[in-house]
């Protein structure tokens, strides 16, 4: 069978991308799915904290311990943001370290990691879908690829790792392009040339079926913006600078150096994850309810509500109880939150100075603090753009998210060095 297919594959050299095109259906197909439940647990603890808030102090310890353990308990991989895991799988060598590489990219773990992040969600928690997505289609992509060896000639391990990442970052924000920019930034810079059709067709097609199913087209729909003039650039590098400071303590919250220092206070992890969810309710409930979920909500009504401008409030609960949930060890991403606490910053930006085009300075937040939290600058304007198709914002974002970058990282350089 084997050489029956390999013969073919020589006549017809395009036959080689079938397997990746069936994974990437697969994968847009799961996204939509992943996201009417994640939404659906969002709507869920909404509903309790506007009709009973207390109840989340006792909910969201709960579920935050049943997020930790079922990690622990069946797929210890599944923890996390997702995007470290991949990087990990890549790092490993096919066939030596097999066993290795399915242990983080398997079926099991692709369950876990949804089952966790919901309770995070569930328990209030301020993570995103997009990570876990990346983690979601590398595990498919993966498991695909091992099963299409049987019959099929077995391609590089890697091609189907980073095919699943671009296509799980494609699904989870209707945006093809930047699949294609996630992993050619984040993942591949080495090895991209040798599966670029895999990549490039598995995030097209991953893309697509999302857009297809959910039927939105951009992400974030078409916020109005004002003229862009060159002005805006100033403002785009103040903003920048802002956001590239702020992602330092960001970062730093969800270090190792922070997780060594809460286990000399609490003997097990389950604890932590127990007191993570007393503190994230008790900032839902006392500081602003708009710190749970994965914050698109926030961004939908900065950019479309014109009485909804961020404060102080918005910008301290969504740092908080993003960092503090995923100290929890639940399973949930970066990304999506990242972009709206970079909302708020520039929504609240925008309010302080006074700057007449407030939706820009939204747009140019999400890019530039994403861009911080990443470190992946092209990534950052090539997501909000895709987003919102806003392109005559194009400069502002770049510029922001290269200024955030390179802010941030002189800042940890800085601090690295004298430690």
């Amino acid at each position: 069978m084997r050489a029956f297919f390999k013969n073919r594959l020589q006549d017809n050299p395009v036959l080689e991308n079938v397997p990746y095109w069936i994974a990437g259906l697969l994968v847009g197909i799961i996204a939509i799915f992943y996201s009417e439940l994640f939404d659906d647990a969002i709507d869920v603890c909404r509903k309790i904290l506007t009709e009973h808030p207390y109840w989340l102090l006792f909910i969201s310890p709960c579920f935050f311990v049943l997020g930790r353990w079922i990690v622990e308990k069946f797929a210890p991989a599944a923890g996390g943001s997702g995007v470290p895991q991949v990087i990990s799988a890549l790092s490993l060598e096919s066939p030596q370290q097999n066993t290795q590489i399915e242990s983080i990219l398997s079926l099991r773990v692709a369950f876990i990691v949804v089952l966790s992040s919901l309770c995070c969600i569930l328990g209030a928690g301020a993570l995103g879908r997009e990570g876990p997505m990346v983690h979601i289609g590398a595990c498919i992509f993966y498991v695909v690829g091992k099963a299409c060896g049987k019959v099929w000639p077995f391609t590089e391990h890697r091609s189907w790792i980073m095919a699943g990442a671009a296509a799980g970052i494609a699904a989870a924000f209707s945006a093809p392009l930047a699949g294609v920019v996630f992993v050619l930034e984040e993942l591949a810079q080495q090895h991209f040339h040798r599966f670029k059709t895999a990549v490039l067709t598995a995030a097209i097609i991953g893309g697509v079926v999302s857009q297809w199913l959910s039927g939105q087209f951009p992400y974030l729909g078409y916020p109005k913006l004002k003229a862009v003039p060159l002005s805006a650039i100033p403002w785009a590098l103040g903003l920048g600078i802002l956001a590239g400071l702020l992602s330092v303590p960001f970062l730093l919250m969800g270090s190792p150096r922070v997780r060594s220092w809460f286990s000399q206070y609490f003997t097990t992890r389950i604890q932590i994850a127990a007191c993570m969810g007393f503190l994230v309710a008790s900032i839902a409930i006392f500081v602003n309810p708009d710190s749970l979920g994965g914050g698109v909500s926030v961004i939908d009504k900065l950019l479309f509500d014109a009485d909804y401008k961020a404060n102080w409030s918005l910008v301290i609960a969504r740092f908080l109880a993003t960092t503090l949930s995923h100290l929890s060890g639940c399973a949930g991403g970066f990304l999506a939150p990242s972009l709206s606490l970079g909302a708020a910053i520039g929504s609240w930006f925008s309010v302080i100075t006074d700057y007449s085009n407030h939706n820009l300075l939204v747009l140019v937040g999400m890019s530039a603090f994403l861009s911080a939290v990443v470190r992946a600058p092209f990534t950052a304007w090539v997501i909000v753009m895709e987003m919102t198709d806003r392109r005559t914002a194009i400069f502002p974002l770049m510029v922001a998210s290269v200024v955030s970058y390179a802010t941030s990282r002189f800042l940890q350089q800085k601090m690295g060095s004298k430690n």
